[in-house]
């Protein structure tokens, strides 16, 4: 953490150390150091690049008290963390494969109301950056290009740079009315100095010249299912709901077909509950209701006798005496193709 400058330009946001026999160990906070001494592991040639590495883990930051949002800003965090070790040439299609990337998840979430934010260093606080002008004049000249080139629309913000390099959050308005980053993607001119990132060249020669990309396409795991929830309302779309299916019985003779309808969707892959208890199916409607699966199918008399299921969507459309290849077979389309939309029910 000295190595890459995270004590003394991110030691605020680190927990304190922890004195052992035999050195100082602080929880980790970020990925990268970690990340870059696997690079710096062997020689590297030019053919390697670019070298991706990612991990999915946790680190833990110091949040003040005052700062902490439920899962929006938490002090464990799931990071969906990844590194780019490329040459100059190799960063320009890197980084817009990152921004196609994170547009195809928002796109694919059905996230619409969201900005790109270039985030650029303060000069007049040069204290909290490295202290490199030139490549701060450099990088933040090749991001602008690149978003230009790719013709995406940002904002330009001083002074929210990484002290490393510049970068580009994606911005989302919350409900509070509080703007907060979600993904980010990072330039890096200063770690190949600080960890002596080299590489071999097509002639044979040693060359410092790696740049590194970090990118962190969903945010946390943690902020990211806080956005999904709020953005949502908790009326996830069928592919995301945990529950797609629930199953109700109106009374105890109907749970043979209930079960057998609970199977033949769990076979074709759908997320299936039943509900067989004692209780009315009024009362069941009304508590599932509040769970908000994506379909409630109902079962009686009427669809035990004759095989078939009766659908209740959120929206309140509903559909009787349905054959269930038919049901299984619209809601797999629908989880297969990640509609946005519930589909297999006309609304009332």
């Amino acid at each position: 953490f000295e190595t890459s400058g995270h004590l003394p330009h991110y030691a605020d946001s680190m927990y304190p150390p922890m004195e052992m026999d035999d050195g100082t160990y602080y929880l980790k906070a970020m990925n990268c150091p970690m990340h870059h001494l696997v690079y710096s592991n062997k020689k590297r040639s030019y053919r390697d690049l670019p070298l991706r590495i990612a991990e999915y883990g946790t680190v833990y930051r110091n949040e003040l008290s005052g700062t902490l949002t439920g899962l929006l800003r938490v002090r464990m965090l799931s990071m969906n963390d990844a590194h780019i070790y490329c040459t100059l040439d190799q960063v320009a299609q890197e980084f817009a494969d990152n921004i196609r990337m994170v547009q195809d998840y928002y796109a694919a979430f059905g996230f619409e109301d969201y900005h790109f934010q270039l985030s650029l260093w303060d000069p007049e606080k040069s204290d909290k950056y490295i202290d490199q002008p030139e490549n701060w004049a450099a990088s933040e000249n090749h991001l602008r290009q690149i978003m230009d080139d790719l013709g995406v629309p940002y904002i330009e913000a001083v002074g929210e740079a990484a002290f490393y390099g510049p970068k580009v959050d994606i911005q989302f308005t919350t409900l509070l009315g509080r703007e907060e980053s979600m993904s980010t993607i990072q330039l890096d001119f200063a770690a190949k100095g600080r960890f002596g990132l080299t590489y071999m060249d097509e002639t044979g020669v040693e060359n410092g010249e790696v740049f590194v990309i970090h990118r962190a396409p969903l945010s946390t795991h943690e902020r990211f299912v806080a956005f999904l929830i709020e953005h949502w309302a908790g009326n996830f779309p069928t592919w995301l709901s945990p529950v797609q299916v629930q199953v109700i019985t109106i009374s105890e003779k109907h749970k043979r077909h209930a079960a057998r309808v609970a199977e033949v969707l769990e076979q074709a892959g759908v997320r299936v509950r039943v509900d067989d208890s004692d209780s009315t199916i009024g009362r069941k409607i009304r508590l599932h209701r509040t769970l908000r699966p994506a379909y409630m199918v109902i079962i009686g008399d009427e669809e035990s006798e004759s095989g078939t299921v009766s659908i209740r969507e959120r929206s309140g459309g509903q559909r009787n005496g349905v054959a269930l290849d038919e049901f299984v077979a619209d809601i797999f389309a629908e989880i297969t193709n990640r509609s946005t939309e519930l589909g297999i029910v006309p609304p009332e």
